[in-house]
């Protein structure tokens, strides 16, 4: 009988050796070769292009880029542009190109000063519509800082490309959504009285002594409508508050030697806001001379710098009645 570690060593060397079927090494894999390059984004390049293509074009026409604004998650920009050198003390304006990618296209102005807009939360991009529209906001004044009123210019971004707004609303930047149900409404100038005309020193940019009523519009699929039903909660609520304000008006003890524009104010939000709501005409006048008893627009002469007698309240008052006001369907 042979040893047992004879026989274990003549195992292990048929598996090493010829005696046993031979192992196979495990296969390695062939080395491969570099990732093929990928192309460039095509909307990358054409914006790339189409910017370089806009500043050139500006430079030709006197202006030099002060700014780019690149738009976040687009191809696409806001560029603002000051007169160069040469062009400065003649023209002292300033100038704005949206640009995007895809076919060369640029929405341009030129105004006294250009100002981009951002959102409350620090966004470039605003959604007017409620649909996840994407739009920029310009705000161009005519002259400079506090010497002119700002007026919008909405460009609208589909995929990387702008396109001035076939249609916007009067105040894009004055929006929010009251009603919590995803469309915002947009404020504007529903109603205006103008007590004179006046110093742009002591009035501001509107040159004119005036109180305001804000009106409410929203997108409603084709238009930014003015006439909906759903506005009338909103316009009750204002109503409420405009009915709270009048006690502290209608209790001043200051009525004989101050400008009334907070009682005016109150006065036309206390007929626009009822007539909207359905009341009548008479009983919403009633209501305005209520919040006016007492008070008189000759001391705003001798608070501003009017270029013009101010205009007595039952003057303000026919002006209030005529007022073409929204139906809300």
């Amino acid at each position: 009988m042979k040893p047992l570690f004879a026989l274990v060593a003549l195992a292990a060397l048929g598996c090493a050796g010829g005696a046993g079927p031979a192992v196979r090494p495990a296969a390695v894999p062939a080395p491969t070769g570099a990732a093929p390059a990928q192309p460039p984004d095509p909307f990358l390049v054409s914006f790339r292009e189409n910017l370089e293509h806009a500043k050139l074009d500006a430079e030709r026409a006197g202006w030099q880029v002060r700014e780019v604004v690149p738009i976040p998650g687009h191809h696409a920009a806001v560029v603002l542009y000051d007169p160069s050198s040469e062009t400065a003390p003649a023209t002292r304006v300033a100038r704005v190109d949206a640009v995007g990618a895809g076919p060369y296209q640029v929405v341009t102005s030129e105004s006294g000063m250009v100002d981009v807009v951002k959102t409350r939360a620090g966004s470039l991009l605003w959604d007017l519509r409620g649909d996840g529209s994407a739009a920029v906001v310009i705000h161009l004044t005519p002259c400079g800082a506090n010497c002119g009123v700002a007026k919008p210019l909405v460009v609208e971004l589909a995929g990387h490309a702008f396109k001035a707004a076939s249609l916007s609303p009067e105040c894009p930047t004055c929006l929010d959504d009251r009603d919590r149900d995803g469309v915002p409404e947009l404020e504007f100038r529903l109603a205006t009285l103008t007590v004179a005309p006046c110093s742009r020193a002591s009035c501001g940019p509107a040159s004119a002594l005036l109180v305001e009523v804000r009106g409410l519009e929203r997108w409603d699929g084709q238009r930014y409508a003015r006439d909906l039903a759903m506005l009338r909660p909103l316009y009750a609520a204002r109503l409420r508050q405009a009915e709270s304000d009048a006690e502290s008006v209608k209790k001043s003890s200051a009525k004989a030697r101050t400008c009334p524009l907070n009682a005016l104010g109150v006065a036309a939000r206390l007929y626009v806001y009822a007539r909207l709501g359905g009341e009548s005409r008479a009983d919403a006048l009633a209501r305005a001379d209520r919040a006016m008893s007492g008070w008189d627009t000759q001391p705003c002469a001798t608070e501003y710098d009017l270029l013009a007698a101010p205009r007595r309240w039952q003057a303000l008052r026919t002006e209030l009645e005529a007022l073409p006001l929204p139906t809300l369907k």
